[in-house]
């Protein structure tokens, strides 16, 4: 097993993350290696507490208007399997920078601890997403762990950095990032202004009463799409609309699995900023 899990790694373990309610992650106190203020397009990195102070990257959009002492929103992407940080980016081929620029969004995208555990949903992945011989050096729970530990310290991070509004933080992920926005919704519901999901795997007992806090939910699927079934995904909306959620799903006629949140981007984007949560 890897050196660098060490004891506060396992006592996150054992209390299953329920300490994430305030982001109260163990280590967070730790002096940064980047500081808020810059703007721009900025690939990052950071030691993760949890991890024996690994060095992590993620990425971090922040349009160049933006100013110290402004609150403004945030908007966090989970990755796909196998993804890293740069991969939100790279697929959506300046999308992002351009729709944050147009709403006065920052954009966040973690790096997941190594790019393939599922944000701490440990949820079976599908059996063609194989490891390709690459060994464990940890187990899959703790590489989990790990992985949903990346995301909420650099999300704390930088909300602290940039003065981030608290009330105004949005979540979206496809495929795997799915999986993670599902996790992060049942296991810190209050914590998301709003939040859109796109091609993840079938969660045919999610408690989708969690989302009723929400002031939104998008579910977005291709109808190419030969990995996940746009029918798990229409009837996890389904069940959320029947419970009281404030939810809808667009479903992409030549949308295929890695593609069809890109398609839809530009209204996510505008659905993000349509939400009143508050604030702002």
């Amino acid at each position: 097993m890897k050196a660098g899990i060490n004891q506060a790694m396992r006592r996150f373990l054992a209390g299953a993350g329920l300490a994430i309610s305030g982001l109260a992650l163990a280590g967070c106190a730790q002096e940064p290696k980047h500081y808020g203020g810059e703007t721009g397009d900025l690939h990052l990195e950071y030691a993760l507490p949890q991890a024996n102070g690994e060095a992590i990257p993620y990425r971090l959009f922040v349009p160049e208007i933006w100013q110290a002492g402004q609150s403004w929103p945030l908007v966090v992407v989970l990755h796909g399997y196998g993804g890293n940080a740069d991969s939100p980016f790279s697929d959506a081929a300046g999308q992002l920078q351009a729709l944050a620029q147009q709403h006065r969004f920052l954009v966040l995208s973690p790096n997941g601890y190594n790019g393939m555990a599922d944000y701490g949903a440990n949820l079976p992945l599908p059996r063609t997403l194989g490891r390709q011989g690459t060994p464990l050096e940890t187990t899959p729970q703790e590489e989990s762990a790990l992985a949903q530990a990346d995301v909420l310290t650099v999300l704390q991070k930088v909300s602290e950095e940039y003065g981030v509004d608290p009330e105004r933080i949005f979540l979206m992920g496809n495929s795997m990032g799915m999986t993670g926005v599902l996790h992060f919704v049942d296991s810190m519901p209050g914590r998301w202004c709003a939040v859109t999901a796109s091609a993840g795997p079938p969660w045919p007992d999610y408690p989708v009463e969690k989302m009723a806090q929400l002031a939104g939910v998008l579910f977005v699927h291709g109808a190419r799409d030969d990995i996940a079934d746009p029918a798990d995904t229409q009837k996890l909306a389904e069940r959320a609309l029947a419970a009281g959620v404030n939810s809808r799903m667009e479903l992409m006629p030549q949308g295929t699995h890695g593609d069809a949140w890109i398609q839809y981007l530009p209204e996510t984007f505008d659905f993000f900023a349509d939400q009143d949560c508050g604030s702002g």
